[in-house]
């Protein structure tokens, strides 16, 4: 029997198709799951309990660390063979009986584990390793492992130098998947609990091997691993537990065998390391935070010179006003997390920018001897106010683009991911769906890839499935429709793909640098590497919908009245040449509010920006609006419109060629979401569009 141990916290995602993609497993003997749980509080226990009773779930009251809860899944398991496995890990289906036979024939090797992969398909270096002596850990301390992998010494840590798809003897493997003989643990212990978490697989590894047996690293089958879910909803400082692991780790092993000296080196450079970490997760904050300060300065170094035709100002008289915007900036935007989660969030720069103006204005009025020209500070001020949300607009074009990394905001995102989804049967169908009624996931489903090119199955109930994206291919030619189509994500469904066959397309495709999602059967989530995202239908039972505030309401009209005049007179001579050039324009009448028929003037151009100028007139008179709900002509159906029709709306920034009910989503979308920021970015996009 095959006794299966997983430690859990808060990942409950993950954690059930961890469970699902163990019980796929094509097995010739019997099993048992083991589930430890380490007092999660995401309902963790009462999911796997209704989903999976068959697996024994251990609920520990606290969270007692990997080690314990290894040890106490260990204690309540009765197989001759053990897998220690990770709850953020999908299995492929021949993994259990490719480590059976091995271990069967190879009698001397008391662990095993298997090729690790990436999120990204990419080799997960972990998965082989060599303990860290001071030889070995030095040049991995330098970072010399990284500019010469294949070198046998700068390489040695993770073996890097070794061919990843050969068999080779190691000396340690990662926690996340190790197979393991029974009586490894009554000849050499249980897990020490001291590791309270990483390092305790290390020490296994150790004293295993000081025990007379071998570990083999085992390529020949290949696992999922999504590292480091549970560190994220740990409540602990998971850097500092990694080097504090380290150091007991060398104090354990080596202070024996190893001179003062050499130990002390060895901490020092854990100690360098772990000063190392901590700048680098403070990296993305410090350089938004200077980008933002030198367009500042920037700002007013362009602003004084047009005042005044030199510098001397700024060094005589506005030296104290700058250092002053500078730090109430940084202190609003700060307030507004501009530098922590909310990085690439263009609202929260333009919010910060204006109330860092009003600030500004507000101390150079009680402050009048530094009030020296209010030229200047308008100036800076407009700068300002469209190069610090610009280059986040910016990013967000590159990422979409796939030029930048791609960074998940707590926001809507404008501009979508495009995905792939890999396998066009029922599963895939239904998430498709949800994605297309989930407008703030930012994912953009262009079509399906699957094993066989059947569009009569696809398509047939085509009652059901309006809009759904095309049937792109097969999936042998992932790679030339990736290209073809930009994709930048592939999402696979359960239901037409084996845990082999996805990890295949996921080897076969790692250098296209794509991110790939798993959906769990039944279920609306899209797994993933840096986060799991419900895409399940959006509720529209007892939502408020914001458009209908008094503040919007009012913001909104005062914009429509504003910008409608402004354009009008800046379009006026257009408007006459217009009229000279197209003399006879097109009544129109389409469905307003209290279903309201609207009357309007479009010219007959093919140039949709043209046809609709005249329109702008309905916009001042309150008829319609820049952004609200479809322009629906007044012959084709009796509708209650949620709110004014629009010159453009959330719809149009989507797909073409949708159907009325699709339309509706949109709209309940736009009213229950709607502000001053989202109608800008509504109307950014679709002249983006055109």
């Amino acid at each position: 029997m095959i006794s299966v141990i997983i430690v859990n916290y808060n990942v409950k995602d993950y954690l059930t198709s961890c469970i699902s993609s163990i019980q796929n497993s094509v097995l010739n003997q019997d099993m048992e799951i083991i589930v430890v749980d380490n007092a999660s509080f995401d309902g963790s226990i009462p999911l796997i309990q209704d989903q999976f009773p068959d697996v024994i779930v251990i609920a520990n009251e606290k969270n007692e660390g990997f080690a314990k809860g290894i040890n106490r899944g260990v204690q309540n398991a009765s197989g001759e063979y053990l897998l220690i496995l990770n709850p953020d890990t999908i299995l492929q289906e021949n993994t259990l009986q490719v480590f059976i036979d091995y271990m069967e024939t190879h009698q001397e090797v008391g662990i095993c584990g298997p090729k690790i992969l990436n999120a990204d398909g990419t080799l997960q270096i972990s998965c082989k390793r060599s303990f860290p002596t001071p030889w070995v850990a030095l040049p991995k301390i330098l970072g010399l492992n990284k500019l010469f992998p294949k070198s046998q010494w700068a390489g040695k840590y993770n073996l890097t130098y070794l061919n990843e798809d050969e068999i080779h003897r190691v000396e340690a493997i990662s926690g996340s998947c190790m197979f393991i003989r029974r009586d490894v643990f009554d000849k050499v212990g249980y897990f020490d609990e001291d590791f309270f978490m990483f390092g305790e697989d290390l020490d296994f590894c150790f004293r295993t091997i000081e025990n007379g047996y071998k570990i083999h690293y085992l390529p020949t089958t290949q696992i999922i691993h999504y590292k480091g879910e549970s560190v994220k909803v740990a409540q602990f400082d998971s850097i500092r537990s990694f080097y504090d692991a380290m150091n007991l780790f060398v104090e354990k092993h080596f202070s024996k065998t190893t001179s003062m000296l050499t130990r002390f080196g060895l901490k020092l450079g854990i100690w360098l390391k772990r000063l190392l970490a901590f700048f680098s997760s403070v990296f993305y904050q410090i350089i938004p935070a200077s980008l933002d300060t030198v367009i500042v300065l920037g700002a007013f170094s362009i602003a004084i010179p047009l005042r005044f035709g030199n510098f001397d100002p700024l060094i005589h008289s506005y030296l104290p006003v700058l250092v002053i915007y500078v730090f109430l900036w940084l202190f609003i935007a700060s307030v507004f997390q501009l530098y922590t989660r909310y990085i690439l969030s263009y609202h929260r720069a333009i919010f910060s920018w204006f109330f860092t103006f009003l600030g500004i204005v507000t101390f150079t009025y009680f402050f009048k001897q530094f009030a020296f020209s209010r030229a200047v500070i308008l100036i800076a001020t407009v700068i300002i106010g469209v190069t610090i949300p610009g280059w986040r607009l910016l990013a967000h074009i590159l990422i979409s683009r796939g030029y930048l990394k791609k960074i998940h905001l707590g926001q809507f995102s404008l501009f979508n991911r495009r995905a792939l989804i890999i396998g066009a049967g029922d599963e895939g169908l239904r998430i498709a769906r949800s994605i297309a009624r989930r407008l703030d996931v930012g994912i953009e489903v262009v079509g399906f890839c699957d094993k066989t090119f059947n569009p009569q199955e696809l398509y047939r109930e085509p009652e059901k499935h309006t809009n759904i994206p095309p049937l792109l291919g097969m999936v042998d030619d992932i790679r030339t429709i990736v290209r073809n189509h930009s994709i930048k994500e592939l999402i696979f469904t359960s239901d037409r793909l084996t845990n082999e066959e996805i990890v295949s397309i996921m080897d076969r495709s790692k250098d296209l640098h794509l991110t790939y999602r798993i959906v769990p059967k039944e279920k609306d989530l899209l797994l993933g590497k840096a986060i799991v995202e419900d895409v399940s239908d959006i509720p529209f039972v007892n939502i408020e919908y914001t458009l209908y505030r008094r503040f919007n309401l009012v913001s909104k009209r005062l914009f429509d009245i504003v910008m409608s005049i402004l354009l009008i007179v800046g379009l006026s001579p257009l408007i006459l040449i217009l009229i000279l050039r197209f003399p006879r324009w097109k009544k129109v009448q389409f469905w307003g509010i209290n279903k309201e028929a609207i009357s309007g003037w479009v010219i007959s151009s093919k140039n949709r920006f043209i046809r609709k100028i005249p329109l702008l007139f309905n916009i001042f008179q309150g008829k319609l609006s820049f952004v609200g709900s479809s322009l629906i002509p007044l012959e084709e159906r009796t509708v209650n419109m949620l709110c004014k029709p629009g010159l453009t709306g959330l719809n149009r920034t989507k797909k073409k060629n949708q159907n009325f009910d699709s339309k509706l989503v949109y709209d309940h979308y736009y009213v229950q979401n709607q502000s001053f920021i989202f109608d800008l970015e509504i109307i950014i996009r679709t002249v983006l569009k055109l």
